[in-house]
């Protein structure tokens, strides 16, 4: 780090989350760590690598707990403040938690206020620690928790009125069948629903009623096409038997007996019950059948050379391989590429195997979150350009909303690509002579954090000789910047 001992004024964590989808910077994770460590530098702080808390994937913005699980870097980071010795918090866009997420940040106010700790965001030029400042941030996320408690305390309120009125409730997106109010039925939809019950009980699959509706043309509710997960919604859903639901629950009287809702069914009682026992019972054929799961220990690394899409382990021909997901390339032709997963993973350990024996060990400054360089320039290239746009709701030019919208998708995207590693997974043990007889004894989870800190990322070239030879040539493995 920048800072010498001697100038060192404590302790220090790092808390990056990846941009809201309607921030204006879109700023991705590992930039965002980049500017909480040259902020740390200035100040003299030392970060250990174990204290960069990181949740790059936009689930992190969900309302949740922290027995959710979809943000274990922020629920790592307040374990580590409640225990740990930290003195200072890096933590880049405050702005966007007090919008979008209020209760984190109502969180982590009230932890620095308990632990005397200093906040730091680099993003900010108003610092965060004078009584004023904090008295003002911690007012007004307390009156932002408090709208959309109220707000949601509304929804739930509507919602229970209606489901004990009988009515239909819940919200979000027009079921298939119904108007948007749930009330009444859209006669040529209800008749759809009615056929997919019907294909469903004579022993059609979900995939083949999805390929049935999407061949006759049958748009979704919201337009789409259809799929096998859609299909099978709809035939879980009670609100086709006009069946209440509570707290997901289909709901029942004293007796036993369902209760009616004040709505039309699309189909009887006996057709919804036929269905559900037909799902169940498929569903503990295909756990009886299912064959024991194949970890796949390079998955997110590897990409098909040609489209630039990740490879996915799979079953092909009773064989695991690594597939492109990719539906077409550039010229519209499907993208149908495969490599051994066996073979490519003993090449890939050997090669890993081989960096250890002959590296160094890493810097504590090493970067927790990393984006390989080209894609990188490409993310700069559309940040610059999105801020010369104006805000989609400032402008009525049509022109300008779409180019904003397409570039803030695409750096979303890029955003994704970043690799997240752990900082300290290349410890002592793992390099020097006895690389190989200490990396066996590691956990696979273990094993997992050192790939993905030493590769950013594979690429799978064309095949060139028979199909059934493993050829080491096809394979590049690329590494992270040091």
């Amino acid at each position: 780090m920048g800072g010498s001992d001697s100038t060192q004024v404590g302790e220090a964590a790092v808390y990056c989350r990846v941009a809201h989808r309607r921030s204006p910077r879109q700023a991705g994770v590992d930039q965002r760590e980049a500017r909480c460590r040259e902020l740390a530098d200035r100040h003299g702080l030392h970060v250990a690598p174990w204290r960069v808390f990181i949740d790059p994937l936009a689930t992190s913005w969900a309302r949740t707990d922290e027995r959710d699980g979809r943000r274990p870097g922020w629920d790592a980071l307040l374990r580590d403040l409640r225990t740990g010795p930290v003195t200072h918090v890096l933590i880049a866009g405050t702005d966007e938690l007090e919008q979008f997420h209020p209760w984190d940040l109502a969180a982590l106010l009230t932890l620095a206020d308990a632990r005397d700790l200093v906040l730091l965001d680099p993003e900010q030029e108003v610092d965060l620690n004078t009584p004023a400042a904090r008295s003002a941030l911690r007012e007004r996320t307390r009156e932002r928790c408090r709208r959309r408690e109220d707000a949601s305390g509304t929804t739930r309120t509507a919602q229970s009125r209606a489901a004990a009125d009988g009515r239909p409730h819940g919200g979000g997106r027009r079921a298939f069948g119904y108007t948007q109010s749930g009330h009444e039925l859209v006669p040529d939809e209800a008749a759809v629903v009615a056929r997919i019950y019907h294909w469903y009980l004579t022993d059609r699959s979900l995939s083949w009623i999805a390929r049935e509706l999407t061949t006759e043309r049958i748009p979704t509710a919201a337009g789409g096409r259809w799929t096998s997960t859609k299909v099978a919604r709809i035939l879980d859903a009670p609100r086709y038997a006009a069946l209440q639901v509570r707290q997901g629950e289909v709901l029942r009287d004293a007796s036993g007996a369902y209760v009616p809702g004040s709505w039309e069914p699309c189909v009887s009682l006996s057709q919804w019950e036929a269905a559900q026992e037909l799902r169940r019972s498929a569903e503990l054929t295909t756990r009886a059948e299912r064959r024991p799961e194949r970890h796949y220990r390079l998955t997110g690394l590897v990409r098909c050379g040609r489209c630039g899409r990740r490879m996915v382990g799979e079953t092909k021909n009773g064989y695991p391989m690594y597939g492109c997901i990719g539906r077409s390339t550039g010229e519209g032709e499907p993208c149908h590429r495969y490599i051994s997963a066996t073979r490519l993973e003993e090449l890939v350990d050997e090669h890993v195997l081989f960096a250890l024996e002959n590296a160094q060990l890493p810097s504590e400054g090493t970067p927790a979150a990393v984006l390989d360089p080209k894609t990188a320039e490409g993310r700069d290239h559309d940040q610059a350009r999105l801020a010369e746009l104006p805000a989609p709701t400032a402008t009525p030019e049509p022109q300008s909303t779409r180019e904003h919208a397409a570039l803030a998708a695409r750096i979303r995207k890029e955003n994704r690509m970043v690799a997240v590693r752990v900082p300290d997974a290349v410890g002592p043990e793992l390099t020097g002579r006895h690389t190989r007889r200490n990396w066996h004894r590691l956990s696979a989870s273990r094993r997992d954090d050192v790939r993905r800190f030493l590769i950013a990322h594979i690429d799978i070239g064309p095949v060139t000789g028979p199909r059934s030879v493993f050829d080491p040539a096809r394979v590049l493995i690329l590494r992270h910047p040091d």
